[in-house]
């Protein structure tokens, strides 16, 4: 895998919530750097230190862009910023959204932001349920980990690795060098099982793009391969595997 064969990034952060770029600019900035899209991926509600959107102004960021995405209709190349956001994992596995306002959405990260104290059981139970929501494709940074500030909460991952395998929920490999989680030690396991990679910036401004350097230099360190990474797909592709799950019975 060479970081040059990831076609975009499935997870970041705008001036929306807690990232530094308009839209138009986070826009601008993927497309100068020779991605193909660039998902749009903000906090929802209940991360409150990640200012997390409302449904309405969820819908108002739809629409936004929406109208970003025209710019690039006669551009050189095939780019689109995709609607998105990064949904908190709340007690028992419930979301911050109703499945009606997901399946809006053309990306779904979902995430665990508070109550890291809890039991192992509890953790991987609150991710298991969130791979079996069919508007999840991804699970965000699994551990929570902070590298350098603090360690993960405790979660069987290998058993979340299998529901992800089981429901075709992708794993992220957090390129951010403050998380790289997923841990690479796992990737093998998880390539073993079926579950497929993707590896996401978690940018929160646009120099952050460059993160994906480090997730693929991580995604060799697992044995991973351009096969087993989502976001090598081309953008018709991509979508296409976006809704694969959503169609499933």
């Amino acid at each position: 895998l060479e970081w040059t064969a990831l076609r975009g990034s499935l997870h970041n952060h705008s001036s929306w919530s807690d990232g530094r770029q308009t839209l138009p600019e986070m826009a601008a900035a993927a497309y100068e750097m020779g991605f193909s899209y660039w998902a749009v991926t903000d906090h929802s509600v209940s991360d409150f230190v990640g200012k997390g959107l409302k449904e309405k102004e969820l819908t108002a960021q739809i629409n936004e862009i929406e109208h970003v995405n025209q710019f690039y209709q006669d551009a050189e190349r095939p780019f689109r910023l995709l609607s998105g956001i990064e949904v908190d994992i709340k007690t028992g596995g419930r979301l911050d959204f109703t499945d009606g306002m997901l399946a809006q959405l053309d990306v779904v990260v979902a995430s665990i932001h508070q109550g890291l104290s809890g039991s192992e059981a509890e953790m991987t139970r609150r991710l298991i349920a969130a791979a079996e929501n069919r508007n999840v494709q991804i699970l965000g940074h699994l551990t929570g980990r902070m590298l350098l500030q603090r360690t993960g909460y405790r979660v069987n991952q290998r058993a979340v690795i299998d529901a992800c395998a089981a429901t075709g929920t992708w794993i992220e490999l957090n390129a951010s060098p403050w998380r790289l989680d997923m841990d690479w030690r796992l990737w093998h396991y998880a390539k073993e099982q079926g579950a497929k990679c993707v590896i996401n910036t978690n940018s929160h401004r646009a120099e952050h793009g460059q993160y994906l350097l480090f997730g693929a230099h991580i995604a060799r360190k697992g044995w991973l391969t351009k096969h087993d990474i989502v976001n090598t797909l081309p953008l018709k592709h991509l979508r296409d595997a976006l809704l694969e799950k959503r169609l499933r019975r």
